[in-house]
């Protein structure tokens, strides 16, 4: 009998332990560069649905450790996306930093016209049938995604950004320092000037903005810049502000009563990633998930 059941309890144990690894097709991530810059791509196992997700890392982040700690790939598989998270070097900027400060940020000039190009290699080799990127940055990342939006509108229909600024907000090396600071620019310049270089009226995208009360590195009252800039240059004309999950969450909607911006305050949170998995840098697990909220944002599902 006390075999038995040792029997049992041996099965049991071997069962739970199956059910609780990971599934097999838990999709592929491999290293590879694109016109002399390294980059990371996450392949789901199932077809690839939606636009191609663009992630663009923090400071002395890698795309490794990003990926680990926004716990995206995770999100992509379930949903079926592909992503590609573009390498900064310490030759183009020593704490691996995305240059969103300088000058001449065009669709086809520096890092912005870099990264649009691997990115639309990546949707040819892959055959993405949806030509539109979603971009998610964290902190110069996020300022780059700002960048992205306001150089391409016709690629870029969403961006996430966690601990970013507005556009332009500063230019040159102590310029980026003062806008991070909170003492960058006009938002209603910023806004006429993303939308002068993008050449339309009004961004048509969405995005979902994130921010810790308690960050440090970048003030929070980067959030209400590039909130009210992005809010003129998406033409949102109402909003609806609740407690949610911990964070102060803020809903902007356009003419149609289609929600078109976001905005998440979290309490306690400094520069770091909001419900993020503490095995990589710039987490606050205890906070919201953003990578899930983001996506369902700016996916509308």
């Amino acid at each position: 009998m006390g075999a038995e059941v040792f029997g049992r309890a041996l099965l049991a144990l071997v069962l739970t332990l199956f059910v609780a690894a990971p599934a097999s097709g838990a999709g592929t991530m491999r290293s590879a560069r694109h016109e002399g810059r390294t980059y990371a791509l996450f392949t789901p196992s199932t077809q690839a649905a939606g636009p191609l997700v663009v992630a663009l890392h923090g400071c002395w982040q890698t795309p490794e450790d990003f990926a680990l700690g926004a716990r995206l790939n995770e999100e992509a598989e379930r949903r079926g996306l592909v992503v590609v998270y573009p390498a900064q070097s310490r030759r183009a900027n020593a704490y691996r930093c995305w240059n969103w400060f300088t000058a001449g940020s065009t669709p086809t000039a520096g890092e912005v016209g870099e990264i649009l190009a691997l990115a639309r290699r990546v949707q040819a080799d892959r055959g993405l049938r949806d030509s539109h990127i979603v971009v998610l940055g964290f902190s110069a990342g996020g300022f780059m995604a700002v960048n992205l939006a306001c150089a391409a509108p016709q690629i870029v229909s969403g961006i996430g950004v966690m601990a970013g600024g507005a556009y332009r907000c500063g230019v040159g090396a102590s310029g980026a320092v003062s806008c991070m600071r909170g003492l960058g620019g006009d938002s209603g310049t910023s806004a006429t000037a993303c939308l002068r270089a993008a050449g339309v009226s009004a961004l048509p995208l969405r995005a979902s903005l994130w921010q810790g009360t308690a960050d440090t590195v970048v003030s929070p009252s980067n959030l209400s810049s590039l909130e009210a800039m992005l809010a003129r240059a998406i033409g949102a004309v109402g909003a609806t502000t609740e407690p949610a999950e911990g964070a102060v969450h803020t809903v902007h909607r356009d003419a149609r009563l289609r929600p078109v911006l976001e905005t998440w305050l979290v309490s306690d949170m400094g520069h770091a990633w909001s419900g993020g998995d503490p095995r990589g840098t710039h987490t606050y697990p205890a906070g919201p998930p953003a990578t899930e909220r983001m996506l369902e944002f700016l996916l509308g599902r």
